[in-house]
Order: structure tokens, then C-alpha cells, then sequence
């Protein structure tokens, strides 16, 4: 082949690759803006009778505050929670990237129906990696209660229910931090623990809540699937990247997510809003 033929084989194939990308990163920005809405029925032990059926909307990393298509999945996903109905609405972190998310955030929740309760997450106090992370810091989200190491008794059909949420210094080993195992109490008929962290299942011990609910995973947000998995490259050793798991300490569901950190995209990771329906064993 002449020098010709081999100047436009390489153009040739620097085309080729470059449609191939541009379609992967075209892809990545609609996964991220496409929210998968769903409902999932898990047993949990413990559960009172009278709870049976209880529905939980389970929302979590916003991500709000930078250019990124899920802030269009989080607004989907809040209209749609808003639209089940469901018993108690719960966000667990990472509402805000940058501050000036925050009005955005604040018109989303005024939407979710009550009870609403939130924690914060790393992103919210700048504990990351991601260089487009400002602390926010946020001290209060009404209508909705946002949980700092604290708790708060709900009254659901008919049952005291405590919900307690753990502040993201939890993983900061240089300050001193609340053990999420004094979080709990003995004054309720069900227990609930949000942490944005869901390896926090490791250091909970029996008896002190029955559920736990978590995010931070993103599902690995860019993921490469293979048969009967995937590679998820964000956290690619995560004992808890995703769903229901079970142990010692309880149940535990970890959100998928609904906006994104570091680039805007999705692949083979799409954003989820999930309804819980707890039943007993």
C-alpha cells in the first residue's frame, strides 16, 4: 500500500473511532437523564404486623448545582414520588454539589409529600475527590427534616417509627464522630437508620435497627456489563454497590442514585428511584 492508502486508512479509521465515541458519550448523557422508576417489595424482620405494607420512597444522591442531565432524573423521579403517595419519602445524601444547586433543591422538596426526611452526604460537605465540589453544608431542608446524628419518632399507621440519620464525618478519621449504633432507641415499634454510606452495615450491631438505607454507590455509574455481572469503575471492590443485602445488623437498600459526579454520564448505570414496599417475613 502506498503512502496514500495508508494516510487514509488511518483518517478512515480516526473516524470510525471518533463516531463510536461521540455515540458513547451521546448515550452516557441520556442514560444519565433517564431514570428507571421502580417499586420493590422487601421482607424485613421486625416488621409489625400493622406495617405490613408499608411504602417507602427511597431517593438519594441529587448531585444538584453543576451541568449534569440528572438534575432531569431527579426532578422526574421527586414528581413521581410525589404522585405515589407513598408513607414516608426519604433522601439519603449528596443532595447538593455546588450551593447554587440549593433554590432548585429546595422548590424539589417543597413537591415530596410529608413525612420527608433527608441526610447529608460527602459531596454536601466537600469530603471528595471531585473538584467541582463546594461545601454546602446545608443546616435545615423544610418542609422536609433533615437529619444530623440525630432521630426523629413518625407516627405511621398507628406504629412509632424512628428515623435516624448519620452526618457524612463519619468517614473522617481525624474528628470525632457519632457511633450510628447509639442512633438507635428502644422507645419504637420499627427503626430505621439512613447513612449515606452504606458500609456502615458493617459496624451496626443486632438488634439496633431493623432497616437501613444508603446511596453514595451510584451503581458504579460507568460500568462495563459482562454475562451474569459488571464492572463497575467507580468502586470497583464495593461489597454493597447496589439493592437489598442482608446480615446480622438487619436489611439494608442501596439507591442507585439519581445524578451524577465528576462527568455527566451513565453507562450500564442508570439512575433509580425506588419505592419500598416492606412486608413481614
Amino acid at each position: 500500500m502506498g503512502r496514500g492508502g495508508a494516510d487514509s486508512g488511518v483518517v478512515a479509521f480516526g473516524r470510525r473511532a471518533g463516531a463510536v465515541i461521540g455515540a458513547a458519550l451521546g448515550w452516557g448523557l441520556v442514560e444519565a437523564g433517564w431514570p428507571r422508576l421502580r417499586e420493590l417489595e422487601i421482607t424485613v424482620p421486625g416488621l409489625p404486623p400493622d406495617l405490613d405494607g408499608l411504602r417507602i420512597a427511597h431517593l438519594s444522591d441529587f448531585h444538584l448545582g453543576v451541568p449534569s442531565p440528572g438534575a432531569l432524573a431527579v426532578e422526574r423521579a421527586v414528581d413521581w414520588a410525589a404522585g405515589r403517595g407513598p408513607d414516608l419519602v426519604v433522601i439519603t445524601g449528596d443532595l447538593l454539589t455546588h450551593p447554587r444547586g440549593e433554590p432548585f433543591l429546595r422548590g424539589l422538596v417543597r413537591r415530596l409529600p410529608q413525612p420527608t426526611l433527608a441526610i447529608l452526604g460527602n459531596h454536601d460537605v466537600a469530603i471528595s475527590r471531585d473538584p467541582q465540589a463546594v461545601r454546602s453544608d446545608l443546616a435545615d431542608l423544610a418542609p422536609a427534616t433533615l437529619l444530623r446524628d440525630e432521630g426523629a419518632m413518625l407516627e405511621l399507621r398507628g406504629r412509632n417509627v424512628w428515623v435516624a440519620g448519620v452526618h457524612p464525618r463519619l468517614i473522617v478519621r481525624s474528628r470525632a464522630k457519632t457511633d450510628p449504633n447509639a442512633l438507635s432507641t428502644r422507645g419504637a415499634d420499627f427503626r430505621i437508620l439512613l447513612c449515606h454510606y452504606p458500609r456502615v452495615f458493617d459496624s451496626l450491631e443486632p438488634g439496633r435497627f431493623e432497616l437501613v438505607l444508603a446511596g453514595h454507590m451510584h451503581d458504579g455509574q460507568i460500568a462495563l456489563p459482562y454475562p451474569g455481572g459488571k464492572i463497575r469503575f467507580a468502586h470497583l471492590t464495593a461489597r454493597y454497590p447496589r439493592g437489598v443485602f442482608r446480615g446480622p445488623a438487619g436489611v439494608m437498600h442501596v439507591s442507585p442514585g439519581l445524578g451524577t459526579t465528576f462527568v455527566p454520564f451513565r453507562f450500564a448505570a442508570r439512575p433509580e428511584a425506588t419505592e419500598l414496599r416492606l412486608r413481614c417475613p
